[in-house]
């Protein structure tokens, strides 16, 4: 093809330009594709390998069974918010439930092992308790139930779809204050980070790690203490009212998550454990 004379003086004159926007645009393909080819890239709902896997995952036999199968992503691949609202909701449950499960069933060994005499003297250290008070690291040691982590990690992250889970593998909104911190920039607020972790597993295991240790939380541990004592199951519901202090709304904040209890009948999955159907 030969350019008209018109065409050439245009294309002398802005060398400079044309150039910089041709080597943009072969910039821009380049990451796009690299981005597709890359494991952890962002990929379509059809092909989601997290979706596909955790189809596996029933809610109603694991409502009914108390079992989960160990089906563990690492994160979310895809963006939920492109699904209708009824299945995001089912596969956000579906991803979270077996790795609440998994950080739940971890729990109730050591607290096994503490009932035992033979828990690790690094517990201790580990869950902010004094050397060899086994009562105070008992308070600590302990599940939370499965139904309130999925309507906090629900409501934090908008069922999977924030910046946060998706860049970051927090689901719960976890902050740092931390200045040489990795974390995740807000865009419109600043003095801290939000969290990042290697994994949604981490992600979890610190949630549940800063409610059992924090003593922002000391009275929802003492409530879930209280609940034993009593030979009372450990429900989501019955701990609501003591996360005011998680929240910048927390005249309202038990009551949203209540509400997301209810609703997506959360409550059968607090007994449930990593296992298969028999």
């Amino acid at each position: 093809m030969k350019l008209s004379p018109t065409t050439i003086h245009f294309l002398q004159i802005n060398r400079p330009a044309c150039l910089a926007g041709f080597s943009g645009l072969i910039a821009v393909v380049a990451l796009a594709i690299l981005f597709a080819l890359q494991d952890d890239g962002m990929k379509s709902t059809a092909d989601s390998d997290t979706l596909a896997r955790v189809q596996l995952v029933s809610l109603p036999d694991a409502r009914s069974s108390g079992l989960v199968p160990p089906i563990f992503i690492k994160r979310i691949d895809t963006d939920l918010s492109t699904l209708p609202a009824a299945k995001r909701k089912q596969a956000f449950i579906r991803m979270i439930l077996p790795l609440v499960a998994r950080e739940n069933d971890r729990i109730r060994g050591l607290r096994r092992k503490l009932d035992q005499g033979s828990a690790p003297a690094s517990l201790f250290t580990d869950y902010k308790a004094k050397a060899g008070d086994t009562s105070a690291l008992r308070r600590r040691l302990d599940i939370i139930p499965a139904s309130l982590v999925l309507a906090q990690a629900a409501l934090e992250s908008g069922w999977g779809t924030s910046r946060f889970a998706l860049e970051g593998n927090n689901l719960f909104g976890m902050r740092t204050y931390a200045k040489d911190s990795d974390g995740i920039a807000p865009a419109s607020a600043s003095g801290f980070k939000v969290m990042r972790f290697n994994s949604l597993a981490a992600g979890v295991a610190a949630y549940m790690r800063n409610l059992n240790t924090h003593g922002a939380y000391r009275e929802l541990r003492a409530a879930r203490a209280a609940l034993r004592q009593a030979g009372k199951p450990v429900s989501g519901t019955a701990l609501t009212n003591w996360l005011s202090r998680y929240s910048e709304i927390p005249e309202t904040y038990g009551q949203k998550l209540r509400a997301i209890i209810a609703r997506e009948n959360l409550v059968p999955f607090d007994k449930v454990r990593i296992g298969a159907k028999g």
